[in-house]
């Protein structure tokens, strides 16, 4: 059964209004992220054991 103009025009508003939403919410978020020094910490340790468990290459081999 196809929506009526009326209800994909609201269907659409209501999408984009919800895809907007989630954008502002994704900055908000990730600006704090960026403005919390305990969490730039966690990332760096993160960051910092990922680098230690990859393999190494040595070009001896």
């Amino acid at each position: 059964m196809p929506l009526t103009r009326r209800q994909t025009r609201t269907f659409v508003a209501v999408m984009v209004g919800l895809i907007l939403t989630l954008s502002v919410l994704a900055t908000v978020l990730i600006t704090r992220g960026w403005a919390d020094d305990d969490v730039q910490r966690q990332v760096e340790q993160q960051e910092t054991e990922r680098r230690q468990q990859m393999p190494r290459l040595s070009p001896d081999e």
